[in-house]
């Protein structure tokens, strides 16, 4: 009789029973001695039971106050300070050029910013840390054509972390200007 019983258990537990089926991209995992669940996608760890499929975390791309303007054939700083409407001076200063005559077509020149369109004064720019003094490893050198974003982006840091450590108050840089990352 006993065995009549546990067999129609066993026949109902099966029967009536439906196994939670894992949505897309979770595999069950161990963690504690107890069942969890990983995401496939991310690497999170739930201890419930996900009722969703496993997506990707959006990210959020850091916002890029700079506007440039991608050279064309046959255009120079000169035509392009025109078209915008700028002295060349400022053309110049934006892009923090040593040579002049250097832009090929495909360049990006800095046009403005967003958030504000002035340029530091030198008054305004940060001391300088001594050669002798710098730790490669700590700093970056600017070269013609960074600007925050590319520098901050080559580093893994936000511009505003960039722009905090190295006390600027806009986002103008100049050649040469050494940028503290670490």
């Amino acid at each position: 009789m006993w065995k009549i019983i546990f067999f129609m258990l066993l026949v109902s537990r099966t029967v009536f029973s439906q196994d939670k089926k894992l949505p897309e991209g979770w595999d069950p995992i161990l963690l504690d001695g107890k069942t969890a669940y990983m995401n496939l996608i991310t690497g999170d760890v739930s201890e419930t039971f996900p009722l969703k499929a496993a997506k990707k975390k959006e990210i959020v791309e850091e916002y890029d106050p700079t506007i440039t303007h991608k050279v064309m054939k046959g255009e120079t700083l000169s035509s392009i300070s025109r078209k915008y409407n700028m002295h060349l001076s400022r053309l110049y200063r934006l892009n923090s050029m040593v040579n002049f005559d250097s832009i090929e077509v495909g360049d990006e020149i800095v046009i403005g910013y967003k958030e504000k369109n002035e340029v530091l004064n030198r008054s305004e720019v940060p001391e300088q840390v001594s050669e002798d003094s710098l730790d490669i490893s700590k700093y970056h050198i600017v070269k013609s054509g960074d600007t925050l974003y590319s520098i901050a982006k080559k580093y893994g840091i936000s511009v505003s972390i960039l722009k905090e450590k190295n006390n600027l108050k806009s986002n103008s840089i100049f050649v040469g200007q050494q940028l503290l990352i670490q």
